[in-house]
């Protein structure tokens, strides 16, 4: 099946302490993660969009807006949730989906990354 492909991407800078593992993980320490969207479609809309890039883009940061600067641990979920980049793009995805799927376009991938080292949360 033939799908359209849209991305966004926006930086946060965050503080976290991954909870259970020794060394550098274990202490509190700062990332400036590159946060990337994937919205799939399989049809474009009267405008030949998949989606607007302005409403997915504002989303986005909205969605992320409380985490710069922020201590991960201490915000929900991540103060039940453990703040790995694998659950910083499972929230993030499932917050853009619950906002931005339509029934035509949906949220697709969000990837967490920084230094060459990606984690993405695919929805099925």
């Amino acid at each position: 099946m033939s799908m359209w492909e849209i991305s966004v991407e926006t930086i946060v800078a965050a503080r976290h302490q991954i909870r259970g593992v020794p060394g550098e993980g274990g202490r509190v320490h700062e990332h400036r993660w590159r946060v990337r969207a994937i919205v799939l479609a399989p049809e474009l809309d009267c405008t030949g969009w998949v989606l607007d890039f302005h409403e997915v883009d504002e989303t986005l940061r909205a969605l992320v807006a409380p985490y710069q600067g922020a201590f991960l641990n201490d915000a929900r979920p991540f103060d039940d949730v453990n703040p790995t980049r694998e659950n910083v793009a499972r929230v993030i995805a499932e917050g853009l989906a619950a906002k931005l799927d339509d029934g035509r376009a949906r949220v697709h991938r969000v990837e967490v990354s920084e230094d060459g080292h990606c984690a993405s949360y695919v929805r099925s």
